[in-house]
């Protein structure tokens, strides 16, 4: 098993393979070119006019069309995963098999990103243990544009050092890193829109069950419910 404790580890992943920026560049209806451009063209009620905070940093307009990025985010009507649900999967099948070599349980659905400038995608300097969230989950961290100072995550090198540093990025690239990291975001200066997406997975061997629910959509951390186990891909 790959050991992230007090750790980030950046990996590199095959875009060709896991082309996930497909599938932003078709819901936002935007090419290449204009995906870090993102906020000048978009309508202004799509633009957030206040730095937001912990409180409403998925609340921005833009996630009421980037969460249509595949039916299975639909969790109301049960809607079954398309083509990014399922390229997601396969990504961390990927990950369970070549860096951690056994069953991950992995957050079902990832949380999508948007960091504008002048702007933060999370609202404050957190671990997400802080929101309920098991200590043993590793956070791993898929930017799907290239990621530099002030539009990227910033993360302290050891716990409790709140000596915050950028994690610069290409895009096919990613990180992992110990949730006991405290990582957040700057106000972002770039001129360019990060996207990102994010999610966390336990080695099958620490998962524990419990009755803590997610903050924000009320989710039990369950299998079945916040959580899936690759061990269907694995066996």
């Amino acid at each position: 098993m790959i050991d992230v404790r007090n750790k980030i580890i950046v990996k590199d992943y095959d875009i060709g393979k896991y082309n996930f920026k497909k599938y932003f560049l078709n819901i936002l209806k935007i090419n290449t070119n204009e995906i870090d451009q993102l906020h000048k063209n978009l309508p202004n009620d799509l633009i957030p006019n206040q730095v937001v905070n912990y409180k409403n940093d998925q609340n921005l307009n833009i996630y009421k069309i980037l969460y249509k990025i595949d039916e299975g985010y639909d969790l109301k009507n049960k809607k079954k995963n398309s083509g990014f649900l399922n390229m997601y999967e396969s990504f961390v099948d990927h990950i369970s098999k070549t860096f951690f070599k056994e069953n991950l349980i992995y957050q079902s659905r990832p949380t999508l990103r948007v960091n504008f400038p002048n702007n933060k995608a999370v609202g404050d300097w957190h671990r997400d243990r802080d929101y309920n969230h098991p200590i043993e989950e590793i956070n791993v961290w898929v930017p799907i544009t290239k990621s530099n100072n002030t539009n990227t995550i910033w993360i302290e090198s050891e716990f409790d050092k709140n000596d915050f540093a950028p994690i610069n990025l290409d895009y096919g690239q990613f990180i992992m890193f110990d949730s006991g990291l405290k990582h957040g975001n700057k106000l972002n200066m770039e001129d360019k829109t990060r996207i990102s997406f994010d999610f966390r997975v336990i080695p099958e061997l620490l998962y524990k069950d419990t009755n803590k629910s997610s903050l924000t959509k009320d989710l039990k951390f369950k299998i079945g419910e916040y959580y899936k186990s690759t061990q269907k891909f694995n066996n």
